[in-house]
C-alpha cells in the first residue's frame, strides 16, 4: 500500500468516527505518533481539528515540550483539555525512576 493511500485511509477514518461519535476526542500525548494523528486530523477537516484534544500532564514532560503544545493549540486554534492527577499531585509526584521501576513490576506480573 502507497503512502498516499495510508493517509487518504486515516482521514477517511477521522472523519467516519467523527460522524459516528458524539462526543468525540483524541488522546494527545505530544509524541511524534499522536502529534503525526492531530496532523493527520487538521488535514481530515481542512485545517480546523472539530473536536477536543485530551493532553494527560504527568508532569514528566520538559518544559520545551509543553511549550511546543501551547504554541501549537494558539497557532492552530485548537480545543486542549488537560487532565492531572491532582491527588497525586498533592501527595507529591514519585521520581520517573520510580514510576518505571513499578511500572516494570507490574509488567512483569502480567
Amino acid at each position: 500500500m502507497l503512502l498516499d493511500q495510508l493517509e487518504n485511509q486515516s482521514i477517511y477514518i477521522l472523519r467516519e468516527a467523527y460522524n459516528k461519535f458524539d462526543p468525540l476526542a483524541m488522546l494527545w500525548s505530544i509524541g511524534k505518533d499522536s502529534t503525526v494523528l492531530l496532523w493527520l486530523a487538521r488535514k481530515a477537516f481542512f485545517g480546523h481539528v472539530p473536536f477536543p484534544l485530551v493532553h494527560v500532564d504527568t508532569s514528566y514532560k520538559i518544559p520545551s515540550m509543553i511549550d511546543y503544545r501551547d504554541r501549537l493549540v494558539r497557532e492552530w486554534k485548537l480545543e486542549l483539555i488537560v487532565g492531572k492527577n491532582q491527588d497525586l499531585l498533592k501527595k507529591g509526584l514519585i521520581t520517573k525512576a520510580e514510576h518505571d521501576r513499578k511500572r516494570a513490576e507490574i509488567l512483569k506480573d502480567m
